[in-house]
């Protein structure tokens, strides 16, 4: 990345697997979110850390773009960050993400954290983002938040799939194409058959 305190790659892979100091988590403004990248973190023994954001985002919404960190108490990671996310339009979904994305960050110096996984935020069920989209929000906060501070960090952006699935999210990388980017509209259309889908496995695997 271009005059960046920061190294940052693409892999594809389970980001509840990944041994590192922290996690982002996509969330909803006013509770957890247990599918998805939450219900995967919360099937590798940090449950509690996604119960403990439920119990504060219940008690206090979250503004969209928002962040909370909370211990991961057991799974891979020390701690979990929270991004208010979930459920945002189409018109607001990427820069929502990168304000998430840079409050997140700010969260995580605060910690002495050095090593964050991120997943592609937006990019989800009931996302608006398409995976390009989400790699520049991402990208342009973890460069844009660099110039302001020299705490170093590791960046890997996780992707749920195949190589061939994390190619759009690396081209991003590779070609620096978030440097310019600007707000973008949405452009990922949602199906109501991948979303039945997904909340039925999720329905099923919540209390595993």
């Amino acid at each position: 990345m271009k005059k960046t305190n920061f190294t940052a790659k693409v892999i594809a892979g389970n980001i509840a697997t990944m041994a590192v100091d922290a996690v982002i988590i996509p969330e909803f403004d006013s509770c957890a979110s247990y599918g998805g990248v939450g219900g995967a973190i919360a099937r590798s023994g940090a449950k509690l850390g996604l119960d403990e954001y439920n119990q504060k985002a219940q008690n206090s919404p979250l503004a969209y773009g928002d962040a909370v960190i909370t211990p991961s108490y057991g799974g891979k990671s020390k701690y979990l960050i929270h991004v208010a996310t979930v459920g945002s339009s189409k018109g607001e979904a990427f820069m929502i993400t990168y304000k998430a994305v840079y409050r997140a960050l700010q969260l995580a110096k605060e910690v002495h954290v050095k090593t964050i996984a991120i997943p592609a935020i937006g990019n989800g069920i009931i996302g608006s983002l398409t995976l390009e989209q989400s790699a520049k929000a991402i990208f342009k906060a973890v460069a844009d938040f660099s110039e302001q501070s020299p705490h170093i960090m590791e960046i890997v952006m996780v992707i749920y799939g195949s190589p061939e699935d994390a190619r759009p999210a690396q081209a991003v990388l590779d070609n620096q194409s978030y440097l310019s980017t600007v707000n973008e509209v949405g452009q990922k259309q949602f199906n109501p058959a991948e979303w039945m889908e997904g909340f039925g496995k999720d329905m099923a695997n919540i209390d595993r």
